[in-house]
């Protein structure tokens, strides 16, 4: 299962559109790719977190994230919305 959302990004004065794909599939690993720094990466747990506390549970399953374009570094924890809707719709 593949799905995509879109959020935003701040570079240097300008606005960017980052796209986020995930995919969910068989396997037992979280891969997170497209230059993300350790904030992004920890949303892992974040989300996981949120999703305990809603009564849910994170998909022990492989699940694969992108964030396109893959040129522009990615930081902070803005991204963490864009990535549960994505993860969990």
């Amino acid at each position: 299962m593949v799905v995509k959302t879109f959020g935003g990004a701040v570079h240097g004065v300008d606005a960017r559109t980052i796209m986020v794909e995930v995919s969910v599939g068989q396997g037992v690993r979280f891969f997170m790719s497209a230059l993300p720094d350790n904030a992004i990466k920890e949303s892992q747990h974040r989300i996981e977190s949120a999703l305990k506390s809603a009564s849910f549970f994170m998909p022990r399953n492989k699940t694969v994230v992108n964030l396109a374009p893959a040129d522009i570094r990615k930081e902070g924890s803005a991204y963490d919305l864009s990535l549960y809707s994505c993860m969990y719709t």
